[in-house]
């Protein structure tokens, strides 16, 4: 039991800084990329409380599960699924983010789903891959330094582990 609580405390502590400016420059990047994820991207891809697009709660668009599909093996084997992991990534990935809550496990998952999308999905030669190459790399930022001090993740390692 001990070993596991010290394993957590590895993963949810921030990488810590003095002073209120370097925190501040640690949240906001980690509060707009939350709100643009679960408020912006997530609202198109999966039925949330928020979208607009006539989805039911949690259920995928199937326009969205149809591009998936095109990305070949082993997408193409279970396409609403993994759409659906994505959607969910999108728009949880993003509330966890902005509360600054498993930050680092957080940004993995979008990562992964980031570097899918830049790996799999047809280029068609505009710039809409610029969003998803930002979010692969903050995500590489947030993995290294966490949530900083303003976070769930700062206070729970601190107090709670």
């Amino acid at each position: 039991m001990v070993r596991v609580r010290q394993f957590f405390k590895k993963i949810l502590k921030p990488y810590e800084v003095q002073g209120i400016l370097p925190n501040i420059l640690l949240l906001l990047p980690r509060v707009i990329m939350g709100c643009l994820l679960t408020f912006i991207f997530s609202k198109e891809l999966l039925g949330t409380p928020w979208a607009d697009e006539g989805l039911e709660l949690l259920q995928v668009a199937p326009w969205f599960v149809e591009k998936v599909s095109n990305f070949g093996i082993p997408f193409s084997l279970m396409p609403k699924t993994f759409a659906w992991s994505a959607g969910f990534t999108t728009a949880m990935g993003g509330i966890l983010l902005i509360m600054g809550a498993n930050t680092r496990i957080t940004a993995f998952f979008i990562i992964c789903m980031m570097l899918i999308t830049i790996l799999f999905r047809a280029w068609d030669g505009s710039w809409d891959i610029l969003p998803v190459f930002s979010f692969f790399c903050f995500g590489l930022f947030f993995l290294g330094f966490g949530a900083g001090k303003y976070s769930f993740d700062y206070y729970f390692s601190r107090y709670v582990l």
